[in-house]
């Protein structure tokens, strides 16, 4: 009997959050600001992999498969670098720095290479423009992957698949001999690693689960009864594929909390999901929820919970991989060539609410509510702005989570308010739009025929809204005796307005003359200026 984990469901599935319309707007968390090619010479380019500005990927060269390599990635093409070239196929690139930001950073290349008749692991020193020969071992050594200067691959040499490390001294450009970090009997595969955190999916006990590495120690991560694969680890964060829901909805990607050791769906939408991968507290994968638009990328942030779409168009998007809130993918927008394509993701959880959210006011005076977290430095500015024609003009003052009163423009409508927040560091957030419409006038109701009607029979109260704006109006009808006493009251609700109305209802009133009262409000809460008014007799 496999072993159980006590997991504990931390994330909601991905259901993606409804922006509101009207007086309330939300950026969310994560949210796409700018998308663009890398590549778009009409070469086959495919396994992209990101750190920072540094993008490596594997491009096709004649008959054969090369790594190459583009710094400073800028939305841009980026120059190729062809000392990564060589006879045969080269293939899955990875690249990682050693010491981001500091003097010393070395940033370093590994990729699966067929040069010698087999798969061995090689690499480069980007910095110091140097070779590494990670192993070569006489067996098949596939799959790398970098995290700092400790690559790991999935090696054979045992007779069965295993996974082995070795470490890169960026001084000397050495690489340590290769050692066995889990050479269990049954296969071990697809590899990745984080810090000192190795993860990959294991067989041994008979199907495929996600296991761990740190330390000497070898853990479970997830042993479900269905499959688990594809695992990628940023930090204390592993994700990867599942299949437990496969037979209703298709594969999900699930994760595990290092620190907490527990487990959580990222999403569980309809459609396979796969080939995650994840950094800080942002996942993102292969969707194939749409029927229409092939594979798309989508993604979810996992400390505020929210989902966000990267790109999906009509022709399949691949091989999402993501760094410093930039994703690079594999994508065939402009033909059955795959070229890479580029989005940088703004890091904002920010609202604004006009008037505590309701979509009508009758005041020109409002009151906004303002929310702005950054991920990339403390929240200080915030630029407010009145969208009439063309662009909102606005200026920076500093940041508060009210403003109240805000003068809306004149005359009736939709008024739109707009607000752009700024930190200590990072690019601004993205312009947020909230909308309200403003009427300050009343609506005219009115009843335009006496009514007849036998006592014990049925009686019809006819009546007309109109307004200047509003679809709809709350509407009242009250009968009055000939001493002024409300006799009967109808309350109607909210009726379309410019439309014609009965109200109906079996008159048990006494023989004689009565008074009919119809009144409205629109729904910006304005009254009627003038009763509707007319007669009932009953008989």
């Amino acid at each position: 009997m496999k072993a159980k984990l006590t997991t504990a469901l931390v994330l909601a599935s991905c259901v993606f959050l409804a922006v509101a319309v009207f007086a309330a707007a939300t950026a969310r968390a994560t949210q796409v600001t700018a998308t663009s090619a890398v590549t778009a010479d009409k070469i086959a380019e495919t396994n992209p992999d990101l750190s920072g500005s540094n993008l490596v990927w594997q491009e096709l060269n004649g008959n054969d498969w090369n790594v190459y390599y583009g710094a400073g990635l800028a939305g841009t093409l980026p120059g190729k670098v062809t000392a990564l070239i060589a006879p045969g196929d080269q293939v899955l690139p990875r690249v990682s720095e050693t010491d981001p930001g500091q003097p010393d950073n070395h940033v370093l290349v590994v990729w699966e290479d067929h040069r010698n008749g087999d798969a061995d692991i090689d690499g480069y020193d980007m910095t110091t423009d140097k070779p590494l020969a990670i192993c070569t071992n006489a067996a098949q050594q596939v799959a790398p992957r970098i995290s700092g200067d400790w690559v790991v691959w999935q090696d054979n040499r045992n007779g069965n698949w295993d996974i082995y490390g070795a470490t890169i001294d960026p001084a000397t450009d050495t690489v340590s001999v290769a050692t066995p970090i889990c050479d269990e009997s049954h296969d071990q595969i697809e590899p990745d690693v984080s810090g000192d955190t190795v993860v990959w999916v294991d067989k041994r006990y008979g199907d495929e689960d996600i296991m761990g590495y740190v330390d000497g120690y070898t853990f479970p991560i997830c042993l479900n009864d269905a499959f688990q694969d594809q695992p990628a680890i940023a930090g204390n964060t592993v994700v990867w594929r599942d299949a437990r829901n496969a037979a209703t909805s298709g594969a999900d990607i699930y994760g595990y909390d290092l620190l907490t050791s527990r487990e959580f769906p990222v999403c569980t939408a309809p459609g396979d999901q796969s080939s995650p991968a994840v950094d800080q507290d942002l996942v993102v994968w292969n969707d194939a929820r749409s029927a229409t638009s092939g594979l798309d990328v989508r993604g979810f942030d996992l400390s505020l919970q929210q989902p966000f779409k990267v790109v999906g168009l009509p022709a399949s998007q691949s091989q999402p991989t993501i760094s410093d809130y930039r994703v690079v993918w594999t994508d065939k927008r402009n033909g059955p060539v795959a070229d890479l394509w580029t989005a940088t993701l703004t890091p904002w959880n920010a609202r604004l609410t006009i008037d505590g959210g309701t979509a009508w006011t009758r005041n020109k005076n409002a009151s906004l509510k303002l929310f702005a977290q950054g991920k990339t430095g403390v929240v200080t500015q915030m630029t407010l702005a009145n969208v009439a024609a063309g662009a909102p003009v606005g200026k920076p003052e500093p940041y508060w989570s009210s403003k109240s009163p805000w003068y809306l423009t004149s005359g009736d409508g939709l008024k739109t308010v707009s607000v752009t927040y700024a930190a200590l560091s990072g690019a601004p957030s993205p312009t947020i739009f909230a909308s309200i419409t403003l009427d300050t006038h009343g609506p005219t109701i009115r009843v335009p025929a006496a009514v007849t009607v036998t006592k014990g029979t049925t009686a019809a109260i006819g009546y007309r809204v109109t307004d200047n704006l509003a679809p709809r109006a709350a509407v009242a009808i009250r009968v009055l005796n000939a001493k002024g006493e409300v006799v009967k009251v109808f309350v109607v609700g909210k009726a379309a307005t410019g439309v014609f109305h009965e109200v109906k209802f079996v008159c048990e009133l006494p023989v004689g003359s009565y008074t009919v009262h119809a009144t409205a409000t629109d729904l910006a809460g304005n009254k009627q200026t003038k009763l509707g008014t007319n007669t009932l007799t009953v008989k």
